[in-house]
């Protein structure tokens, strides 16, 4: 599906619902909504595929998602499930590398899209506005990292 514009107005009402969104002023979020874009997608649609090349994060407005990682024998291995207020395709966001993981979803999903292209007009024009976006994905990798941490150090217990 064709990632759309969203109404500035609108959108940031609803960002406001969003933790994203309380990282952030009224004025602000109406800025941040001239970058974001919306998409859709039914349940069961491939939104992120494994291996190929995208630059773009999106915030998850409404539904679940399901994050996979190949394995050998063209198998997937499910490693989480991920809700409203989520941040997906952050990784390659920043690394401009292949997606390092298939996202499906699991329920109808609702997605605010911030492109690459987008940040970087973004951060032209409202440079402090983008380094807050960057510390708010900063601090999901962070927390991702220390529950990723977590798990390997229980596992080797």
């Amino acid at each position: 599906m064709t990632p759309t514009p969203a109404s500035e107005t609108t959108l940031a009402d609803r960002l406001e619902g969003l933790t994203f969104g309380a990282a952030f002023s009224r004025e602000e979020l109406h800025v941040l909504s001239g970058s974001l874009l919306e998409n859709a997608f039914p349940a069961g649609a491939v939104i992120i595929q494994e291996g190929r090349r995208a630059t773009s994060l999106a915030f998850i407005e409404t539904g679940t998602v399901t994050i996979q990682k190949e394995e050998r024998g063209d198998s997937e291995r499910h490693i989480i499930a991920l809700s409203r207020n989520a941040v997906i395709g952050e990784i390659a966001f920043f690394d401009n590398e292949p997606r390092s993981a298939t996202v499906v979803a699991q329920t109808d999903v609702s997605l605010l899209i911030l492109t690459r292209e987008r940040f970087d007009a973004l951060a032209e024009t409202h440079p402090d506005l983008a380094i807050k976006v960057l510390f708010y994905i900063g601090q999901v990798l962070s927390r991702r990292l220390r529950q990723v941490t977590g798990r390997y150090v229980g596992l080797l217990a």
